[in-house]
């Protein structure tokens, strides 16, 4: 899944930069899920494509859309 997909899943108001950097935000603010997400080996602020487990855990912590 792309990133700005599921960013524009949690933030469908904002703009597509808006919405990424929402969700960056969230991430950044929500205790243990950037750990994480660096845990499973794969870089997430540098890349544009979500792998199944990135959005698996960041649906968790963050709850669905």
């Amino acid at each position: 899944m792309k990133r700005i997909d599921l960013a524009k899943m949690y933030f469908p108001e904002r703009s597509d930069k808006g919405a990424v950097r929402g969700l960056h935000d969230w991430i950044k603010n929500c205790r243990g899920l950037e750990a994480a997400l660096q845990a499973l080996g794969l870089p997430y602020f540098y890349t544009k494509n979500l792998t199944v487990g990135q959005v698996r855990l960041i649906m968790q912590y963050l709850g669905d859309p």
